[in-house]
This record gives structure tokens, sequence and C-alpha cells, in this order.
């Protein structure tokens, strides 16, 4: 516990035992580990759960134990699902998940004046950040400053500094620290890397504009026009194609005649946050394909993307 600590936040900390716990009611005495922790001069209270509450007790108590003693409460778990986690930290709820994470925000002042950088709590992850943990797999990368990392996806440094922030805030197990320098660091084969990322990733999707006429077969495939060329299932009647936002305007998306969701259209143009295109095929890569598709309730597309990622990823 104390190791935990003291190697995320990079401060010596002083974790004893907190001997006035008459304060509390029996409940919060039976069923809670108290501890005494200082950092930086502040000394907070460690309230370790002996068993697994739901979250709406846990606010509840770690309140009630701030009123009780005065000073701040930080909750110790040593398990959270991602629900609660976002919670706590929409409602500034100080918490350590073991192994994971540590948002203590009354120390933040403390933490920027002893010149540790702030990351501010990220809630979603970013397009590009999604873009750069699916390039890691495609390409094997690995052993990437912000610096390499900026040169090999040909954007600013600033920009690979604000997705590593997010890897950071989000607690995915890719990044590891050398001083102040953060180095993305492989954890494992393709398969494993994106079992590992997978929890954190979304659909790309932002908007389907489903046309009335068919556009010249130049866009790149996506959705089940993409899984059609990675398997053998059968495309729908019309294709299916990728663009990323400033595409609509360049090539004319807007310009074309729509119809209403159910007819039949020309061609369906998805609006993706982000475009990988695939090296071997004129389509987006096969993991994007899979998030678009991942929840469809069509057995044979289930098979399919599970094909499709075993002969062209893994």
């Amino acid at each position: 516990m104390k190791e935990f600590i003291e190697q995320t936040l990079h401060q010596k900390i002083e974790l004893t035992p907190y001997k006035e716990t008459n304060k509390f009611p029996l409940i919060l005495q039976a069923n809670y580990d108290f501890y005494q922790l200082k950092i930086l001069k502040q000394i907070c209270i460690l309230a370790r759960p002996k068993e697994d509450y739901r979250l709406v007790l846990l606010r509840s108590h770690q309140k009630r134990i701030e009123h009780l003693t005065g000073i701040y409460c930080v909750l110790y778990l040593e398990k959270l699902n991602y629900y609660s986690r976002d919670k706590m930290l929409e409602e500034g709820i100080p918490f350590i998940w073991e192994k994971h994470q540590v948002y203590i925000p009354f120390l933040g002042l403390m933490l920027r004046s002893n010149e540790l950088r702030e990351i501010k709590p990220c809630f979603k992850i970013s397009f590009l950040t999604q873009k750069f943990l699916l390039l890691t797999i495609y390409e094997n990368w690995d052993n990437l400053t912000v610096t390499t990392a900026a040169e090999k996806m040909n954007v600013s440094k600033m920009s690979v500094t604000r997705a590593f922030d997010e890897i950071e805030s989000l607690n995915i197990p890719v990044l590891k620290k050398s001083g102040k320098r953060r180095v993305y660091t492989k954890a494992g084969n393709r398969k494993e890397m994106w079992n590992i990322i997978r929890p954190f990733l979304r659909t790309p999707l932002l908007k389907e504009y489903y046309l009335m006429r068919k556009l010249p077969d130049t866009f790149l495939k996506s959705g089940i026009s993409g899984l059609a060329e990675l398997s053998l299932l059968t495309d729908n009647s019309y294709p299916t194609y990728a663009v990323v936002k400033n595409e609509i305007r360049s090539k004319g998306i807007y310009q074309e005649k729509q119809i209403p969701v159910g007819e039949t259209p020309g061609c369906v143009i998805q609006e993706l946050g982000y475009c990988i295109p695939f090296k071997h095929k004129n389509i987006i890569d096969p993991l994007s394909i899979y998030l678009l598709l991942e929840n469809s309730d069509d057995p044979r597309v289930e098979v399919s993307l599970e094909e499709m990622l075993e002969e062209y990823v893994w």
C-alpha cells in the first residue's frame, strides 16, 4: 500500500494506524481499517473498507468520516469498477485504487508547487489517443518518448503529450517513467496489448450519411464493406465508406442528396473520428472495423470479426 502510493506520487509518505477510531460509529469501526497518511505536511485519513461496498455507501461513509474528524478522508479500494471510478472522479471524492490509480485532488496545489505536473482527470479517450494506441499494436512500437511518438505520427509533441496525459489519467498500463520522462512501453504481443487497451476504447463513428447515389469507389471501405473484404461475409447491396470530418466538405459529401434511414441507399458514408488505412486493401484498419461492428446482433458478423482479427491482426 505504502509503496504503491509513493511510486505513483513520487513522494515519500508516512502511513501509520489511525488511533482515534472511537470518533466513529460502530458500523464504521467494524467495517474499515483506518490509517493516518501524511504527505507534503498534509495529514489525512486513509479508510480501507473490509468489504466491497456500492458507490452510494462509499460516498456516504467518506463524507461521514470527514464530518466526524474535520480532516480529509481518502478511500483505499482494492476493487473498483470503471463506472464508480468515473463517478468518484466527477464528484471529487478522493480515492486510491490499489495498483491502478491515485486520485487525491486536495493535494493538487502542493504537488504542483513541488514541481510535479498535474494530470487532469480524463473520462473518455480522445480519438488521437485511440489512434496512437492502435498504431502501437499494428507497428509493434516500443520504448517511445513523446518526441519519437510525435515523429512517427507526424503530429506535434504537444498533441502526443496530451495523449500521454490521457493514458496516464485513465491508468492504461503502457507508460513507464524515467525521472520526469514518460515512455510508452509495449506490454505484450498484439493480442495481449489489445486486451489491455480494449476496455478504454470507443467506436470511432461520429455520424452516418445515407446517400441517394453510389459514389465512385475511391474512398476507404468501412463497416460491413470493410469486414466483407477481410472475411467470407457478404457485403450489403450498397457499399459503406469512411471519411474524417474535414473530408465531409472537401469531398462534397454535404452536397449529396440523402435518403431516410431504413430505405436502401446508394452508399453509406461513415464520418469517423480518425482513420487508419489498412495497408493490405483499400479499407480502414481491422481493429477499428471491430469497434464499429462489435455490438451487431448478427451472429455472422460476430464470427467474421473474430476470423478477421485472427487472420489479419494477431
